[in-house]
């Protein structure tokens, strides 16, 4: 079993292992080496430019085990007696307004990290309570804002009469097992790689990362990049989760936990199928420091394995790259086994009279597919009794019985905030993460359907091309034939949202760059023969204008184009 250390700080996380580092008291904190760490950090940065009045204060402070005793003095003596239970603390007596504002400074500094608790059991087992996460979290939490308060109490010399009970404790945290399962031979060194057995979320979870757009597509190579990789297994974490009907294996660095969180409000869980010793289909590994392969997919013929590897340079902190990977991987499969991946979002519409619609709506980031979905459901009211998503950005088509149908992969979605309905991710905040709430490209990740749900085959009713860029009379269309569909279809055609490095106008073929552009060829052999069904079968076939790109359109534009996909639904 890989040990995860008892502490780590980067510059923008904290991982406390609480089965080896869990400060149960307030004395117990002040003497831990993370709260030492943390104030080292901070009183670092304090400068005269930055603030005077606390520069002082640290230029007067030795060392910081000196302050560190004098808080401890605080916790059982009012100031006055604990500035002269020691002749180094007498000092301090001229300070007292200066130590609110550092007792201050430190809470809010250390609220500005990302913070994560791990639990390590000794075996895995599905059958075992979860519940002591949630305790010792909580735990950890209330003693966090008791040693706070207490502190804050001491200096001001009066009793603290507003209370905010402000998220001090962790953001998520983890229970990890030892890795139980071993997989074929040339992955050895994923072996023995801690695997994730429940997950805690303290919402609303808000991350950043350093980046915030993908850029360039990934390239298949002809090599194996996992066994040359140098992994320190203790720094690494395995997340085992079903990619629609397929089940991955998802590796990831400490410095990237803020993805690995972000995976569970987007892809179900798998870890009873790690516990019944599952081979994965898929295998990802993020965040490794090589950069040879960086960006690449690897098929493992021998093993039947879909491999991904993506580097954690500066640029790939972006939970795009975690997710795109994955999808990339699950469609190259597809292809593989004739089916289509599809670029878009599917909702399952129940009318007042128990009807159901299924509309598919294709195209590529920042399209309008799934923000003209959430505004049909923003704007339905009561006039539609369900609306059951699908799937948000990938799905598949298959055939059954001379007719098609889809299926879904994920069980959330990962949205621009942006293009949303103004309130409508606020309104969801008790499940919500957030990604990079303050830049441009903001996201939220929301959970949004079950995966028994995204599972099963759903008969295709309406498939909708999401055209961005183009104003037209009216916000649908229908063609005629295949032929006049595909061409637009395959075009790909979008106004680039700055969701990625793109920008204008541009292509992409099939409106999907995760697996159809890479396998084009094998692609377009199923891509026609499923268009052709789906005209042979009356499906109506069309183009939908959300106007996404059109400066000054984009909220108006997708509102209207779901109100026409209302009026769809109210006439069928």
């Amino acid at each position: 079993m890989s040990i995860i250390k008892p502490f780590y700080i980067n510059d923008s996380s904290i991982l406390i292992n609480l089965s080896t580092n869990l400060c149960k008291t307030n004395i117990e904190i002040l003497e831990s080496v993370g709260f030492r760490q943390v104030l080292v950090k901070l009183m670092s940065g304090i400068n005269q430019n930055s603030n005077r009045s606390l520069w002082r204060l640290v230029k007067m402070v030795p060392i910081v085990e000196e302050l560190i005793d004098f808080y401890k003095m605080l916790l059982i003596l009012p100031f006055e007696e604990a500035v002269e239970s020691k002749a180094d603390f007498h000092k301090y007596g001229n300070y007292r307004n200066e130590l609110v504002m550092l007792t201050e400074r430190l809470y809010d500094y250390w609220r500005k990290y990302e913070r994560y608790g791990i639990i390590q059991r000794q075996v895995a087992d599905i059958h075992t309570d979860n519940s002591v996460l949630i305790e010792t979290t909580t735990t950890f939490w209330k003693n966090v804002l008791s040693l706070y308060r207490s502190m804050l109490g001491k200096l001001l010399g009066k009793p603290i009469n507003i209370y905010r009970q402000t998220p001090g404790g962790f953001n998520a945290g983890f229970i990890v097992s030892p890795a139980e399962y071993h997989l074929p031979k040339g992955y050895e060194n994923l072996n023995e790689i801690n695997v994730i057995n429940a997950v805690l979320i303290r919402t609303p979870f808000i991350g950043h990362s350093k980046s915030n757009a993908r850029s360039g597509l990934f390239q298949e190579t002809k090599t194996n990049p996992i066994p040359t990789l140098q992994l320190t297994k203790r720094h690494w974490l395995l997340f085992p989760i079903k990619v629609g009907e397929l089940y991955a294996h998802v590796y990831f660095h400490r410095t990237l936990l803020h993805h690995g969180i972000s995976l569970s409000n987007l892809f179900e869980p798998a870890f009873e199928d790690y516990c019944e010793q599952k081979k994965p289909d898929l295998i990802y590994v993020y965040g490794s420091h090589e950069t040879e392969q960086d960006k690449t997919y690897y098929f493992d013929k021998e093993n039947e394995i879909y491999v991904g590897y993506v580097s954690r340079l500066p640029e790939n902190d972006y939970f795009g790259y975690m997710k795109k990977m994955l999808l990339t991987l699950h469609n190259i499969y597809e292809i593989r086994h004739q089916k289509l991946p599809i670029h878009g979002a599917m909702v399952n519409v129940v009318l007042n009279d128990d009807s159901e619609t299924n509309i598919v709506i294709i195209g590529d980031s920042g399209a309008g597919k799934s923000e003209t979905l959430a505004a049909l459901r923003f704007i339905a009211d009561e006039k539609i009794k369900e609306m059951n998503v699908v799937f948000d950005d990938m799905g598949v088509f298959l055939i059954n019985k001379n007719s098609i149908y889809a299926k879904g992969t994920e069980i959330g979605a990962f949205t621009r905030l942006d293009d949303l309905e103004t309130g409508y991710a606020y309104k969801e905040l008790d499940r919500a993460i957030f990604l990079n709430p303050e830049r441009h490209n903001a996201r939220v990740i929301l959970p949004i359907s079950s995966y028994d749900f995204i599972s099963r085959e759903h008969k295709v009713d309406y498939v909708f091309y999401a055209n961005n860029y183009e104003d037209a009379n009216g916000s649908m269309c229908f063609f005629e034939n295949a032929n006049d569909a595909l061409a637009i279809f395959r075009e790909g055609k979008r106004k680039a949202k700055g969701t990625t490095s793109e920008e204008g106008l541009v292509t992409s073929y099939f409106a999907n760059p995760f697996g159809p552009i890479q396998m084009e060829q094998e692609t377009e052999i199923i891509l026609q023969r499923m268009f052709g069904i789906l005209f042979d079968q009356n499906v109506k076939v069309g183009e939908l204008y959300t106007r996404l790109g059109i400066p000054g359109k984009e909220n108006k534009g997708v509102n209207e184009a779901a109100r026409a996909i209302l009026r769809l639904l109210l006439n069928h």
